[in-house]
């Protein structure tokens, strides 16, 4: 079986706000997990964590990035409109969104 190669057409590759599908993907699972109060204060407590290596950057980006979460699916450019007004971008508050990973999770 043959490796899978990305279309020279990186347009095929990114949203209508210019994130990539690959950091898109972590917005659309957050916000389905943001809905719910206990995994939402599970991921809080995640990013939070001292021994989280980007948890000094989540608290910088915390209101953003609770934001997004908050936000519903179809409002994405209506939000990167937003976020240019004040020097930000869609794309720029998206790759803030940390990962969830290690056993204290």
């Amino acid at each position: 079986m043959g490796q899978r190669h990305w279309p020279g057409d990186t347009e095929n590759m990114m949203t209508s706000t210019g994130i990539l599908y690959q950091e898109y993907s972590k917005l659309h699972y957050g916000r389905m997990l943001w809905k719910y109060p206990d995994f939402r204060q599970r991921l809080l407590r995640h990013w939070t964590d001292p021994r989280h290596p980007h948890a000094e950057r989540f608290k910088e980006w915390r209101s953003e990035v609770e934001r997004l979460l908050e936000s519903p699916k179809g409002s994405d450019e209506e939000l990167d409109r937003e976020l240019r007004q004040r020097g930000l971008s869609l794309r720029v508050v998206v790759k803030e969104i940390p990962s969830v990973f290690g056993d204290f999770f």
